[in-house]
């Protein structure tokens, strides 16, 4: 009889890096593409050559586990970090990106049940047609997340939430995607003096959902995204309140941790 495959430890999780004693927790749909981004460049000393398929070299990332790290340890490392998103933001991003934008090769079941079963317009081009079919998207959410249907829900859309354990266990720095160049400054400052440069080197992974959805956007669509994703909204609201409090110049001893906020 075969034996079980042993369970991955959970630093298995944290992408990390030769170079620097920075630990990362990816989130999809929050960021990660960037910060992948970062750590290869720190790591290589150059940037990766298709900054957009980065997803591709994740079996080729360092993991924490690698390094024989215990969870104790890193739990109070100052470079521990994730990113948080708006939930919003994060919705809509799925929305312009995986659902009607060039992403859906990877989603083509998505597409299909949205479409197939829930009428979604693959051809909107309008506010109103993209509204509609954000409306159609977040109900289906709110009830695949509670009752998976065809699909098995997937973590670009699963709460940012989901990963709270992981974040508890690790007590993570908590970065808000909004204001990730800053807040990256501030994490890493301290042992990447040019992090600032490296920064702004980077190439962007943009959506189009951010700049768009003030025309999308309506105050019911917002409220259902809320509620579908209303643990999500409270651990952002919170992180948010925590960088503000600093003010302009912030101390990275305090940017907020998972515990701390929570």
């Amino acid at each position: 009889m075969d034996k079980p495959t042993p369970a991955l430890p959970k630093t298995q999780r944290l992408f990390t890096s030769r170079a620097y004693p920075i630990h990362y927790l990816v989130i999809p749909k929050c960021g990660c593409t960037f910060v992948k981004n970062l750590l290869w460049s720190l790591e290589h000393e150059k940037p990766y050559p298709d900054p957009k398929r980065i997803h591709d070299e994740d079996a080729g990332f360092l993991r924490a586990s690698a390094l024989d790290l215990t969870p104790a340890q890193i739990e109070m490392r100052p470079h521990a970090f994730t990113v948080i998103r708006n939930p919003v933001d994060r919705f809509l991003s799925l929305y312009f990106d995986k659902v009607i934008g060039p992403g859906h090769q990877n989603f083509v079941n998505l597409r299909g049940v949205l479409a197939d079963d829930h009428d979604l317009d693959l051809t909107a081009d309008s506010p109103d047609a993209h509204r509609r079919n954000c409306h159609i998207l977040i109900k289906w959410l709110e009830d695949n997340l509670n009752v998976p249907g065809k699909l098995e829900n997937d973590a670009h859309w699963t709460p940012q939430h989901y990963r709270g354990n992981l974040m508890k266990t690790f007590n993570l720095k908590l970065l808000l995607l909004n204001d990730l160049n800053r807040h990256l400054t501030v994490l890493l400052q301290d042992i990447l003096p040019d992090i600032a440069e490296r920064l702004s080197a980077l190439e962007r992974n943009k959506s189009g959902g951010d700049a768009r959805k003030r025309d999308v956007l309506d105050a019911p669509l917002r409220k259902k995204i809320n509620v579908v994703y209303a643990r999500d909204r409270r651990i952002f609201n919170r992180t948010r309140d925590a960088w503000d409090a600093m003010g302009d110049t912030p101390d990275p001893a305090r940017i907020p941790r998972f515990r701390t906020i929570l």
